[in-house]
């Protein structure tokens, strides 16, 4: 209660100042009455902008000439003319030239100028001929006089035109309507030809669907005239590359010769059917190698360890085979040392039976790695060139053929080595056979390894290639077909037995000393463990490789077993279209190559005539699809509802008109008749919150620009600050001083709105529907415009003021006071939601036209939360911000500009 009648003395001691100094009454009195003014002028200057319109120059000119029709002279631009002069909505000035016309727009005489052509008549009566032409009217406007007066004028150019439309339609329905009289008497005597018409537009009408469908398909072939442009374009090209056809008709006649060997070849589709159940129980073996390849992986594992303990046992009697030998002639030594030997020879026999086995069945690999490369090189060779990556990828792959070749050919030679010092051991030739087999595989790898690298990778052609990838392939055949032919398991037996007679010689060797003597044992020893350690290095090498066969053939089981099915289909299929199709094809081939010699030829000349034709003749077609497009696009549809209306209308006539009314109806009086052509409508005119004038439009605009005008007017010659005495400064605290002086503000702006408002209706006589609340709207309005501004003065002082009037210039902008908000741009529709001017100018329309509530209580809430915000906020943060602005102005007084 203290604050509140604090504030209360310090408001009245404001006004007591005010009233005792004669200069500051009279500038509280003049501050209220000068914004009125502003908004009083204003409304007064646009109170009707159009009223004098009178008075605004038009220069018009007419060059038209009579027009006959129908036998008579009609002179449209005459009667345009003859209607201006009793026009008084613009001040029409008649010249007597095109030129005065001219000139006196661009000296700015005229604001703007009318000219009728010519041919003005007969261009707008050309729709009797058929060929319309719009006749035009050149309007000239000087729009650097005036920023309205243009407008003004446009609108007279639109009302002329208009007047003539008008004159138009009158003239041309009296005509019409006179013709038709004129048939109407004629009626009678033509019943037989009107009849024949009637039954040719309902005939025309039934049958209007096909029609239709028939102006469809020319409107899709013209539209269809680019893509069959395009597909000329691509015919004329086609012409380019008949040499090319012509190449593809010789291969086909060739193809056609080749067909019985083709034939021949694709017969093997039938041994392949007769094969399947050989296919499907290769099928079952792959699986069944599928899931006992881990026995298979166990089995290389237990023959490499077995080799290796061979080998160990071979290196055992090595090492031990010196001191047998230095034990000369003692006989019952040797025996027992040789028998020590000989006993571990016996535990390496496996092992060394078991490396020639693998040696030799490692050869015979040979014909499959060859077929392998093979299929490598016709990869390569698939488009019958070689790419300087696919010769250096051939070379890598010789190479590697070539050291793969060589290998096998030392353990070969190894091996005969070894079976050649086992069979001198043995003192017989039982083993010369296979030695004999062994030396002339060596020669064919030999061979083969030379062939090989003789192959110049870098310079070698694609046929050269392939006769020598044949050359290769038969011989590797040769070579798979040699190693074959060893018995592998006959050759093991040999030297077992060999090797046992050997050891039990050894073991014996009491009795035959010189029997012993006679052994190369050393010899056989060294030839054997090679022979042993190239068997081991092959199965460790197919060990390593253990993994990826596993793969492959799970990979093979799943192929084919999982594809079985789908194999045999194929293959069935395949029989199928070998003993159906392929005759079919073959006559079908033999048919096209007949035509490729015997027709073909003519087809060719007729082709490269017709495509002449056509290039000659297209630019013709289009034109003439042009055309007709046009017109079923443009004149169809009036025609097609034209026709269908006076079918109709013959179908309901013949049911409900009489003939003699119809020509009874032909013969009314044509003046009324046009009149009524011309206007058939009458338009009733209804008004919703109607205003008087424009001026009374505008105030509400200018009443709410000019209590935001006195508001800013106000705060830049009052002061926001409460002067006391020092006496007097502890009595009251800021909030006070602050809360006193707004309410001194507030009065203000009561004040000028009163004055405004009355001024209005009383003074200037502004049409008000609602005056008592015009009053109270602009007093809310004011209310708040005067808190805004004294908050933000209060509170920011100089940049407070700055904000004020940026506020005011976007609201002028933005607020959508004198033009809808619609018609500005896209940032002042952003903003005009949110400036407190467009709610204010809102509410005094809603008096001004009558009160639509729903409207007027939104804007009320919106504006009487406004005020209520910006109260709050400077009564709340004055005392802390006062001395901070205080502190500002006095850095900017420095400056001695700002006070």
């Amino acid at each position: 209660m203290k604050h509140i009648k604090n504030t209360f003395k310090l408001f009245k001691l404001d006004w007591q100042r005010i009233f005792k100094n004669p200069i500051a009454t009279f500038l509280i009195i003049a501050l209220m009455i000068i914004p009125s003014l502003y908004a009083w002028f204003n409304i007064k200057a646009l109170w009707d902008p159009y009223a004098n319109t009178g008075e605004l120059p038009i220069a018009v000119y007419s060059d038209d000439k009579a027009a006959s029709f129908q036998g008579k002279e009609v002179d449209i631009g005459k009667e345009v003319l003859k209607n201006l002069h009793e026009n008084k909505q613009l001040g029409w000035k008649f010249v007597d030239s095109k030129e005065e016309l001219d000139k006196g727009v661009k000296s700015g005489k005229y604001f703007a100028g009318i000219y009728l052509p010519k041919d003005f008549s007969k261009d707008l009566l050309s729709f009797t001929t058929g060929e319309i032409v719009k006749p035009k009217i050149e309007y000239s406007i000087n729009e650097k006089i005036n920023a309205i007066a243009p407008k003004i004028a446009e609108k007279g150019a639109s009302s002329l035109q208009a007047q003539i439309t008008d004159q138009f339609t009158k003239t041309a329905s009296s005509t019409l309507v006179t013709v038709f009289n004129d048939i109407g008497y004629n009626l009678d005597s033509n019943l037989v030809s009107i009849t024949k018409v009637k039954n040719m537009i309902l005939s025309t009408d039934e049958n209007i669907e096909q029609i239709d469908k028939y102006t469809q398909e020319v409107v899709t072939l013209h539209d269809k005239m680019p893509e069959l442009k395009t597909k000329l374009a691509k015919a004329n090209e086609f012409v380019d590359y008949l040499p090319q056809v012509d190449a593809l008709g010789t291969k086909l006649v060739d193809l056609n010769d080749k067909m019985p060997t083709i034939k021949e070849q694709a017969k093997v589709i039938l041994t392949l059917q007769e094969k399947i159940p050989e296919i499907q129980n290769a099928g079952k073996q792959l699986a069944m190698i599928d899931e006992d390849f881990a026995s298979v992986e166990q089995t290389m594992t237990d023959g490499i360890n077995e080799a290796k303990q061979g080998l160990t046992i071979i290196q055992q009697v090595q090492t031990a085979l010196p001191d047998i030998e230095k034990l000369g002639d003692q006989a019952d030594q040797l025996a027992t040392v040789t028998k020590d030997g000989a006993t571990k020879l016996q535990e390496a026999l496996p092992s060394i039976t078991s490396c020639i086995k693998v040696t030799l069945e490692s050869v015979q690999t040979i014909g499959s790695n060859v077929s392998a490369i093979a299929g490598q090189i016709e990869q390569l060779l698939t488009d019958n060139e070689l790419t300087p990556d696919e010769r250096a990828a051939l070379k890598q792959m010789l190479q590697q053929f070539s050291d793969s070749l060589g290998k096998q050919q030392a353990a070969i030679d190894q091996l005969v080595a070894m079976l050649t010092d086992i069979q001198n051991s043995s003192g017989n030739q039982d083993l010369q056979p296979i030695i004999d087999s062994l030396n002339n595989l060596s020669t064919l790898i030999g061979g083969l390894k030379a062939r090989v690298d003789s192959i110049d990778a870098d310079s070698i052609s694609v046929d050269q290639l392939k006769a020598v990838l044949a050359e290769i392939e038969s011989m590797a055949g040769n070579i798979a077909g040699s190693a074959g032919s060893i018995n592998v398991d006959a050759v093991a037996a040999d030297v077992n037995d060999i090797l046992t007679k050997l050891i039990n010689t050894i073991s014996t060797a009491q009795g035959l000393l010189s029997q012993a003597k006679q052994i190369d044992f050393a010899t056989l020893l060294n030839s054997t463990q090679a022979t042993v350690a190239n068997a081991i290095g092959i199965l460790e090498k197919y060990q390593a490789e253990l993994p990826a066969i596993k793969q492959e053939v799970h990979d093979a089981n799943v192929l084919l077993n999982g594809h079985m099915e789908t194999i045999v289909n194929g293959i069935n299929k395949g029989a199928d279209l070998y003993n159906n199709e392929l005759p079919v094809i073959e006559e079908k081939l033999g048919l096209a190559a007949s035509f490729i010699k015997n027709d073909y030829p003519e087809i060719k000349e007729n082709i490269t005539g017709t495509l002449k034709t056509v290039n000659e003749k297209m630019p013709d077609l289009e034109s003439a699809l042009n055309k007709a497009n046009e017109l079923v696009q443009n004149d169809w549809p009036n025609i097609k509802t034209g026709l269908h209306k006076a079918a109709e209308a013959i179908r309901k006539g013949e049911k409900d008109v009489d003939l003699g009314q119809v020509i009874k109806l032909l013969k009314l009086d044509a003046n009324a008749e046009s009149d009524f052509f011309a206007k058939p409508v009458e338009v009733s005119e209804h008004k919703i919150y109607p205003i008087a004038n424009n001026g009374s439009a505008s105030t509400p605009f200018y009443t709410a620009l000019c209590l935001w005008v006195g508001a800013v007017l106000f705060s830049s010659v009052a002061t926001t600050d409460f002067y006391l005495d020092e006496k007097d400064r502890g009595k009251y605290s800021k909030r006070e001083q602050f809360s006193a002086r707004m309410l001194t503000f507030l009065v203000m702006g009561l004040a000028q709105a009163l004055i405004v408002t009355l001024g209005n209706y009383f003074v200037l006589g502004v049409d008000v529907r609602q005056p008592f609340y015009s009053v109270l709207f602009a007093l809310l309005i004011a209310f708040t415009f005067m808190m805004m501004v004294y908050v933000l003065v209060a509170l920011f002082g100089n940049v407070g003021k700055g904000a004020a009037i940026i506020i005011l210039v976007l609201s002028i902008s933005g607020g959508g006071g004198n033009y809808p908000i619609q018609v500005s741009g896209k940032f002042f529709q952003f903003i005009n939601p949110f400036l407190p001017f467009t709610h204010a100018v809102n509410l005094l329309r809603e008096s001004a036209g009558g009160i639509y509530w729903p409207n007027a209580w939104k804007a009320i809430i919106i504006l009487g939360m406004i005020a209520i915000v910006f109260c709050a906020l400077g009564i709340f943060l004055y005392p802390y911000i006062e001395e901070k602005t205080k502190k500002f102005a006095k850095v900017s007084h420095e400056s001695r500009i700002f006070h």
